[in-house]
């Protein structure tokens, strides 16, 4: 509400009363987000208090300017608003000192309601004892690491360490880090309850290094799935298309027409022939589309499956700058609005190339389970351009993975951003 309002009296009579409110509301608020899944406090953890505090400072600055550019008849003092800000960042970064030294006092003091016995082979020891290390401060206590050799296989031993290691800790959590089945599972489970002892199995010695799992319970059964799926969602594909027609709508009307009269007369003077390069590319499900693209190369080389490397003679006189600038992408739009591709995603190749990369890399295919985007989280890391060794093509598929896997909105505002500055950061390997 307006600070000015007359008829109302619950707000703070004072603007800077109203600023430290919306400062301590922001701060909770951006708190409260980061909480979820313990990210808040894994930060803390790592030692990541300078990083945390400049998000902080971003998102209540982001705040406060939004508050008064709502209502434009607040006036306040710039020099306020900029001491507040300036010390802002060292009194965050004071309190988090001080709140992991609190942490620390009152860990060593306090009972910890979480005692745990970890088992695993003699290998993961030294790491499991250094990830419990600085756990005390949450109440977490390591009674033991129970470390199994990796030949020791009779059953009846590997149990009766288990028991004595339950009688003499007396955990109230079991840590399982060896593979298992589902009939050693339960056999540990029974002596662990036999105990008191809740059982917790890690799958990282089952399903390896593949990611973040997910469990899903559909009537009788129970899934471990190996990659995660957001775009199965309607609402996430929903929410998905609304941003690309907002962003490709405008491009289309607003910038495109005058980009196709620069580069018409841009062909006119250098090579003329077609506007646009159509060619085949593989989209989502490994379905082709054609692609649209301002031409940069002369027209009937007879090379379009050849990737265009940096001094290509193929590339006309301008084209080179369109290419470095990335404006030869900008009729994909045209395809964003069309449906074939979205704004962001894995970058569409051509179905022959496809096929090669695929023999380089066994988990090429994964990166068709969404549209292929004007930009991408591979891109934006710098893999752009030309692929010259295998390494190059999993560093893309990890990537455009990762992409798939972990896709929010605000992942795709982040991109979007950051292709922003890489474009005109003049990357080496544009051509």
């Amino acid at each position: 509400m307006p600070p000015d309002t007359l008829s109302l009296h619950w707000t703070p009579p004072a603007k800077e009363g109203v600023l430290l409110a919306l400062g301590i509301i922001g701060l909770l608020l951006h708190t409260l987000i980061w909480s979820r899944d313990g990210h808040y406090m894994f930060q803390l953890l790592n030692g990541r208090k300078l990083r945390i505090c400049a998000a902080q400072v971003l998102f209540l600055a982001l705040t406060l300017f939004i508050y008064m550019g709502m209502w434009r008849n607040y006036d306040v003092s710039r020099k306020l608003l900029l001491m507040f800000v300036l010390t802002l960042g060292p009194c965050l970064m004071i309190g988090k000192i001080a709140f992991m030294k609190l942490l620390q006092v009152l860990g060593a003091k306090i009972q910890p309601r979480l005692r745990i016995l970890a088992v695993c082979d003699e290998a993961g020891e030294p790491a499991t004892r250094q990830w419990f290390s600085n756990k005390t401060m949450l109440g977490i206590h390591l009674c033991d690491v129970l470390a199994i050799e990796t030949d020791a296989s009779q059953e009846s031993f590997l149990e009766h360490r288990l028991e004595e290691a339950l009688t003499r800790g007396r955990p109230n959590l079991l840590i399982w880090r060896l593979p298992t089945d589902a009939a050693r599972t339960e056999r540990i489970r029974a002596i662990a309850e036999s105990h008191g002892t809740h059982l917790a199995v890690d799958l990282q010695p089952i399903v390896g290094d593949m990611g973040s799992v997910q469990l899903t319970e559909y009537s009788h059964m129970k899934l471990v799935s190996l990659h995660k799926h957001p775009l199965v969602s309607p609402a996430h594909r929903f929410l998905k298309r609304v941003l690309d027609i907002s962003i490709s709508l405008p491009v289309v009307v607003l910038v495109l027409p005058f980009l196709c009269a620069g580069v018409w007369l841009v062909h006119r003077f250098f090579s003329p022939g077609p506007l646009f390069f159509k060619q085949s590319r593989s989209g989502a499900d490994g379905q082709l589309f054609k692609i649209f693209k301002f031409r940069t190369m002369t027209v009937n080389h007879g090379k379009e499956s050849v990737q265009a490397r940096a001094n290509d003679s193929r590339i006309f006189t301008g084209g080179g700058l369109m290419r470095k600038l990335s404006i030869d992408e900008m009729p994909q739009f045209l395809n964003v609005l069309l449906g074939d591709m979205s704004v962001v995603g894995p970058r569409p190749h051509m179905a022959e190339h496809d096929v090669l990369f695929a023999m380089e890399c066994s988990q090429y295919a994964m990166r068709h389970t969404v549209k292929p985007g004007v930009t991408g989280l591979a891109q934006v890391r710098g893999h752009r351009g030309p692929v010259d060794d295998a390494s190059e093509i999993k560093h893309r598929v990890t990537s455009d993975i990762e992409y798939c896997q972990n896709w929010s909105f605000y992942l795709d505002l982040e991109i979007i951003a950051r292709t922003f500055l890489h474009v005109f950061s003049f990357h080496a390997k544009s051509c």
